[in-house]
């Protein structure tokens, strides 16, 4: 199995989760769901607490014209004797501008929410101002820190809406369950945050984009999502092709008078969702919390591919280097895993994919290698462009056929790796803390 420590610019997720973490929490045994307490949360500014439960509540539950199945995920705090605790992200998924972006709040392992049943509701949507990246379809969760911002007014942010009940958002349910909708009209990186109000208090208000608070609330679930402003168009040149030979992928974007980083991921179909990685938070939850304490462990041994990388190319706001192991939590961890891990002559539970990250034109041929080694089957690619000036977003997925001779296009059956994944998972892994004990 691959053990790798996390560098510092991949881990903002898991950081932010094992801070927001940092309460005690008996999760695995719980019978019925606690109540927020003192005990349970932390607080950001004088008026916002923020459940230790957070990072496990709230889920975007639609899918996007660029959609793939993620490894499920795990997280387990050895100081809070979690266990492992399902993140319930099972898709990674960039959305699109004006159309709804569907959100569940409910119970999930690790997280009761019933005790919440009556408690008004509010969804604050940000408008992260760093343009998305590359990499900007990572499944993070809000940290502590950028919560106190988005408080305090002192975010990276452009824009900030309030969905309350003139919105449908009101009260948690009898069973601890909310839905929530938010339709984007730009394209960027965004950040939902899910606050309950405190009986008589009024809770959030937003103006001219600055975000108030009146009274105390708590916030109870994060959750962000990628918007991309167009599609890109995407034609592979030749299908199917040889093991060994390279995919040729004649890329045409909406955008004008300026460059782009392009990333394509090849991978092998059906074969994600057979796998899963665990994040270990190991020691004391103090001010001297450092990456060192957290380790990934990936259910794989190996990558069957080639990862290539123009020279000082950043995927995200770093630059690989040839050093560097990064967690394939999202897609910005998925690409780094391909790129860093890949090897020609891996063995092992391998998973067989390939990866390319390069900078030039919007409109570009992009090239990923494969190897002789690779099984016949259906590969799933994913695009992503995002432009050097503007941060515009567009992406595309479809497959190509890898088969041996040069034969008919037999790559696209279930049987051989191709196909639709046998059991996808959906957006989310149901759980309730309520009911069960653990997975």
């Amino acid at each position: 199995m691959i053990k790798t420590p996390i560098i510092t610019p991949a881990v903002i997720f898991v950081v932010a989760v094992a801070l927001v973490l940092a309460g005690p929490l008996s999760v695995m045994s719980t019978a019925g769901a606690t109540p927020v307490a003192e005990s349970q949360s932390l607080s950001v500014t004088e008026n916002v607490d923020v459940w230790d439960r957070s990072p496990l509540t709230l889920r975007t539950t639609s899918e996007g014209p660029t959609t793939i199945v993620a490894p499920r995920t795990f997280l387990n705090v050895e100081s809070a004797a979690t266990g492992d605790l399902p993140l319930n992200k099972r898709t990674m998924t960039i959305h699109e501008r004006n159309e709804s972006i569907n959100m569940s709040f409910e119970p999930r392992i690790g997280a009761g929410t019933r005790a919440l049943a009556g408690d008004e509701a509010q969804l604050l949507a940000v408008k992260l101002d760093e343009a998305p990246t590359t990499a900007g379809t990572n499944a993070s969760n809000i940290s502590r820190a950028s919560l106190e911002d988005v408080f305090a007014n002192n975010s990276d942010t452009t824009s900030s809406e309030l969905l309350d009940d003139a919105e449908d958002v009101g009260t948690i349910d009898e069973d601890g369950e909310l839905q929530a909708s938010y339709t984007p009209e730009s394209g960027g990186a965004y950040g939902f945050v899910l606050v309950t109000v405190d009986e008589g208090d009024e809770g959030l208000s937003v103006s001219d984009g600055n975000v108030s608070v009146n009274g105390n609330v708590t916030v109870v679930g994060v959750e962000q999502a990628v918007v991309q402003d167009n599609a890109s168009n995407v034609e592979r040149t030749q299908n199917p092709v040889n093991p060994g030979d390279n995919v040729t992928l004649a890329v045409d974007t909406e955008m004008e008078d300026e460059n782009a980083t392009h990333a394509v991921l090849l991978v092998r179909q059906g074969v994600l969702q057979r796998q899963s990685s665990t994040v270990t938070v190991s020691g004391e939850l103090n001010e001297s919390f450092s990456a060192d304490q957290i380790t990934v462990e990936n259910s794989f041994d190996n990558i069957s591919g080639v990862g290539t990388v123009e020279s000082n190319t950043g995927l995200g706001s770093f630059t690989l280097s040839e050093n560097q192991s990064i967690p394939a939590i999202g897609l910005q961890g998925l690409f780094g895993t391909v790129v860093s891990e890949a090897e020609s002559d891996a063995s092992g539970d391998v998973i067989h994919a390939s990866a390319t990250i390069v900078s030039g034109d919007a409109d570009a041929n992009v090239t990923v290698q494969t190897l002789d080694s690779w099984p016949n089957g259906a590969y799933q690619y994913v695009h992503v462009a995002v432009g050097n000036e503007t941060g515009t977003l567009n992406s595309d997925t479809g497959t190509v056929a890898v088969s041996p001779g040069g034969g008919p296009d037999n790559g696209g059956g279930p049987g051989n790796g191709g196909g639709p994944p046998d059991n996808a998972g959906g957006p989310s892994d149901a759980g309730d803390d309520d009911e069960e004990d653990g997975e």
